[in-house]
């Protein structure tokens, strides 16, 4: 009890997974990390799944509300208290078509982080023809 270390955590923006990544627990905790490979994304203890940056086409983050709006139709929320769920949800290809990944969180230092990876990846609001 006193004198344990804690075991040490893989490094990376804290995040739980909800769909989109084989092998990974449903709200299940996991890490991202931005490496040379693309972005990485870690259980504690289980598997790895690295998503290469240039098949990433966007990144939406957005409340819970929206989130289960948009691609649940429905407006339902689990959130308890004044505690907001953001949702990052990562657009991307593959060689069967468009595909997303999407992971919550509610750390303020998370959403920084991906608000600055978002910027990074062209993800970020453009100008475009409709």
């Amino acid at each position: 009890m006193f004198g344990r270390k804690k075991k040490d955590l893989p490094a990376g923006a804290r995040m739980m997974h909800y769909e989109g990544l084989r092998g990974f627990s449903q709200d299940g905790p996991c890490f991202m990390e931005r490496t040379e490979a693309g972005l990485v994304f870690r259980q504690t203890n289980g598997p790895a799944a690295t998503l290469p940056l240039e098949k990433v086409t966007g990144l939406e983050m957005m409340p819970e509300r929206n989130f289960m709006a948009r691609y649940h139709g429905t407006t339902a929320t689990t959130a308890y208290g004044k505690a907001v769920k953001w949702f990052a949800v990562f657009h991307y290809t593959t060689q069967e078509g468009e595909r997303m990944l999407a992971l919550w969180y509610t750390e303020p230092k998370t959403g920084s982080v991906l608000r600055e990876l978002a910027a990074q990846i062209g993800a970020a609001t453009q100008d475009y023809t409709l």
